[in-house]
């Protein structure tokens, strides 16, 4: 006689209290549809109007997950990257908690004025505290900020005498609302 364990093992482990059914739905209501860094970039140009649109040829351009040179780009300006974030472990729902790693750097011509600029937004970002951003039409809200460096002077980029850089970087909670 043949004895199939996984068969007869199976459904009396999962039958009763242990029957659930996961639900899917959930893990798509926490997909944000768009990068986090793109996310914050709005919120530093739109919200709290530290930055400008490379778009709008205004002082103060912040790129995304890249700082362009060249002779149209302007010398002050920054970038916003991605970083590696903190996984804090899986909620019963089956949610994954994560905190997304956000890394800014900010190039200026002057030393005093890149340092006041990057320490102006860290400070800015500090203070996040349950705030919403809405972007084409999709609400984010932004629970918390955690700056996880100190203002980090870079010195002057590779090349150059007089283009300082400057970097901080964070952690932060946000989700998408539905």
């Amino acid at each position: 006689m043949s004895y199939d364990l996984i068969a007869e093992t199976i459904p009396a482990v999962t039958g009763g209290l242990f029957d659930f059914e996961r639900d899917l739905t959930a893990a798509e209501d926490t997909a944000l549809g768009r990068s986090v860094i793109s996310i914050l970039a709005a919120y530093i140009i739109e919200t709290l109007s530290l930055m400008t649109d490379p778009s709008d040829g205004d002082d103060w351009p912040l790129y995304i997950s890249s700082m362009p040179d060249g002779d149209n780009v302007k010398t002050d300006c920054g970038a916003i990257y991605d970083t590696a974030g903190v996984l804090d472990g899986k909620l019963s729902s089956g949610e994954v908690v994560q905190h997304p790693g956000i890394q800014l750097c900010i190039r200026s011509d002057d030393y005093e004025t890149g340092y006041a600029k990057i320490e102006a937004i860290a400070l800015a970002l500090d203070d996040i505290c349950w705030n919403t951003i809405t972007i084409s039409g999709d609400t984010y809200l932004l629970q918390n900020i955690s700056r996880v460096s100190a203002v980090v002077p870079l010195g002057s980029e590779r090349g150059y005498k007089r283009r300082f850089l400057f970097t901080v970087n964070f952690l932060c909670s946000l989700r998408k609302i539905v």
